[in-house]
């Protein structure tokens, strides 16, 4: 069993690495500019460190020996990363400025960005923001013809150019006014049918509440029962307050419905045979030439993702 004892010396990998590439210790010394005597100390360091032979030296030859071709690999792999590790700090080191312009759907927008927005600027407070609000559709429109960098959407529409981190699960929810309905508690369940007789309040074409709603409705053959909406409505929260003053039922955000001041106002109804569960994903076009700021935003989501899928339970909502 190989054993290391102390960390081992880069510069040492750095010259193994050579060796194998050059095949020759003397070439090896020429690339490096070392001289041909501290290119064997490297090896015989290593060698004594891994208590192992890396090379089978002829006078006309070079050859790993096994246990030199499973270093090699590792090698490789452990200079790679420390590259990686010194761009990585080079970039983080630098007085970073410049501005990140991010488009995001109207749920998002409250209950997602204010939060890594915050994050991001306590350890990058050089970048600055320009951050647009958008239905889902115009927003991933505007990153395909690059007028936005960043998204975050609660709509996945396929494109081989986009790529998308799902963030967290939402389910959309039908409410009525308290006083509607007044047989039925909250979350009781009613038929398709039933919504003929409601004025329903509906978003925007383009929003990801809409299109799921729709193509749920589609599914059962009842897209015609919000064909006589009363209104169309950008915000969630308009919506929710028009629903308090009876204009009509509206289909909202679970999420947004949590933190609405109008939560305690409305009745929320199930609709049989009617699931409407949805996605939120941030997303990006994989064609985008990454900046200095760029990269290290899209890696603080990735990484912030991560974390934000540990503390959101959808079945906590």
């Amino acid at each position: 069993m190989y054993f290391m004892e102390d960390i081992m010396d880069f510069k040492q990998l750095e010259t193994f690495i050579t060796i194998v590439k050059t095949k020759s210790f003397t070439k090896t010394a020429d690339v490096l500019y070392i001289t041909q005597p501290s290119v064997t100390n490297h090896i015989q360091a290593l060698e004594s460190e891994l208590n192992t032979s890396l090379f089978v030296r002829t006078r006309r030859s070079v050859t790993l020996t096994q246990a030199g071709s499973i270093v090699y690999k590792h090698a490789l792999n452990i200079l790679s990363s420390y590259d990686e590790i010194i761009r990585d700090l080079d970039i983080y080191s630098q007085n970073l400025k410049g501005t990140l312009n991010i488009c995001v759907s109207s749920v998002p927008r409250k209950i997602i960005l204010p939060d890594l927005i915050e994050k991001f600027s306590n350890s990058f407070p050089d970048i600055s923001f320009n951050i647009s609000n958008d239905d889902s559709r115009t927003v991933i429109d505007s990153i395909l013809v690059g007028e936005t960098d960043f998204g975050i959407v609660g709509l996945k529409i396929s494109n081989p150019k986009l790529i998308y981190t799902q963030i967290m699960d939402d389910h959309i929810v039908y409410v009525v006014n308290k006083d509607a309905y007044p047989d039925l508690k909250n979350y009781s369940v009613i038929s398709i049918d039933d919504l003929k007789n409601d004025k329903i309040i509906l978003r925007e074409i383009g929003s990801g509440t809409r299109q799921i709603v729709e193509d749920e409705l589609k599914r059962n053959n009842a897209l015609n029962v919000i064909s006589n909406s009363v209104a169309i409505i950008h915000d969630t929260n308009t919506i929710l307050e028009l629903v308090t003053k009876g204009v009509g039922s509206g289909f909202v955000s679970q999420r947004m419905l949590n933190i609405s001041p109008f939560k305690d106002k409305v009745k929320i109804l199930n609709i049989k045979n009617i699931y409407l569960n949805r996605k939120f994903y941030f997303v990006y076009n994989k064609n985008l030439q990454f900046s200095n700021v760029n990269k290290i935003f899209k890696d603080f989501m990735v990484e912030e993702i991560n974390e934000l899928k540990k503390g959101l339970d959808i079945n906590s909502i």
